[in-house]
């Protein structure tokens, strides 16, 4: 009940802001979300008793939000600038030189994947028609994720990768990648006309598949940190990072497609 009360609440909100909501008021929406899971990243890796620079990865993760959004042009040389920052910091706070990998390791991991890629829905929102190409990903991401639990529940047997996600099972990987499909048939034939079906199909297809491997990649971050749930936030779901893991991976791989093989049609 928790779980469907929450989603009843937050998923007009985020979609009416998506769709209808000024592009500051998008910014704040995907850097609060971005930031949030970078929280608890860097909360997880504490729990695992892992070292990292969190305020530091904090700041920077926001720092290539604005460069995402507002200058983008300028991005190849502000990711430079990430390790030589997180490097330079090391040098005035670490003591240990045998451990001095492990903090910058950590701390750039954690801001390449919450806002590295979580950025890209801001590369997508500012292309035209993009806050519609962003609910078209939400979409699918979604109903796949739900179709891959009641299918997971129905029919699994066959672990995916119990080592990773004991609970993810291979018939629900099957029924994720039917429900991405079933909503690209639906979207484009009923409300989503800036792109043609085909591609519609074959992009929901990709991304259906790289969302899971998103997936089971924070699961085997939560495993490694030996938590349950990212966070606590979202009442019956856990934390931001466990809702958007799918979509850091799913989001980058849209916009890759849509770069070789859709921008052309929309010029």
């Amino acid at each position: 009940m928790e779980r469907i009360i929450s989603g009843f609440i937050a998923i007009p909100i985020v979609l009416g802001i998506i769709l209808y909501g000024h592009p500051w008021l998008y910014f704040i929406l995907i850097t609060s979300f971005v930031l949030v899971a970078a929280y608890e990243y860097f909360s997880m890796l504490s729990n695992g008793g892992l070292s990292g620079f969190p305020i530091v990865g904090m700041v920077l993760s926001f720092l290539l939000l604005v460069v995402y959004f507002f200058v983008p042009q300028s991005l190849p040389v502000f990711i430079f600038c990430i390790p030589v920052t997180l490097f330079t910091v090391w040098f005035f706070r670490g003591k240990n030189v045998r451990a001095a990998l492990d903090p910058i390791a950590y701390t750039l991991f954690g801001i390449f994947y919450t806002a590295g890629l979580g950025g890209y829905f801001l590369l997508i929102g500012n292309l035209q028609g993009g806050r519609d190409m962003v609910v078209f990903i939400l979409l699918f991401i979604w109903v796949g994720d739900i179709m891959a639990y009641y299918g997971g529940q129905k029919f699994g047997k066959r672990k995916l990768l119990e080592v990773v996600s004991p609970n993810k099972t291979i018939a629900g990987a099957v029924a994720n990648i039917v429900g991405t499909l079933i909503v690209a048939w639906l979207a484009s034939n009923l409300f989503f006309g800036q792109i043609p079906l085909f591609h519609c199909l074959i992009v929901a297809f990709i991304c259906g598949i790289i969302g899971q491997f998103g997936d089971l990649v924070e699961s085997l971050i939560k495993r490694n940190c030996q938590v349950k749930d990212s966070g606590t936030l979202i009442p019956g779901h856990g934390g931001v990072l466990d809702r958007i893991d799918s979509l850091l991976f799913a989001g980058p791989t849209f916009y890759c497609y849509y770069q070789l093989f859709l921008a052309t049609e929309f010029i």
